[in-house]
């Protein structure tokens, strides 16, 4: 493994339920960093207002509880995002909302894909599946008399 190697790059768009976070979410963002799981490559935030207008907030713009230390995250913004991300994000939030939008590298799979190496193997593809199509599959599963222990499946 080399330093020029990186994990699966992924995001989150998360629209706070006011138009700031509590501070919380910063703590356990940073939990996960400390754990060696990811590493933050962009930290962004949007905001859209009531007439749909859509900007950016910086850091220091936001307004969160006194007791929130943002040293940790400052310079994380590293404008990953480009305008066409920016305008697709102002489209999926509420007016008058603020989003969080964090770029990550998931650094658990750097020592999987080693050891994969050092046997041969190489990962051939990565991708996402969303809880909301994994529940949908499920249930159509169930609907259709087949269980958890349903062998019967065909692939390709």
């Amino acid at each position: 493994m080399s330093d020029d190697e990186l994990g699966p790059i992924d995001y989150l768009v998360v629209e706070f339920p006011g138009e700031r976070p509590t501070g919380d979410e910063f703590a356990l963002l940073l939990d996960a960093v400390d754990r060696g799981t990811i590493r933050v490559l962009d930290l962004e935030f949007v905001a859209k207002a009531a007439d749909g207008a859509v900007h950016t907030v910086d850091l220091e713009g936001l307004d969160l509880p006194a007791d929130v230390d943002l040293a940790t995250w400052e310079g994380a913004a590293s404008a990953l995002l480009d305008e066409a991300d920016l305008a697709a994000i102002g489209d999926a939030i509420h007016p008058g909302r603020l989003a969080g939008i964090v770029i990550y590298e998931n650094l658990w799979t750097l020592k999987l894909d080693a050891q994969l190496h050092a046997h041969g193997a190489h990962l051939v593809l990565n991708g996402r599946i969303l809880p909301e199509e994994i529940m949908a599959a499920l249930d159509a599963t169930e609907l259709q008399g087949g269980g958890a222990g349903s062998t019967d499946r065909t692939i390709g």
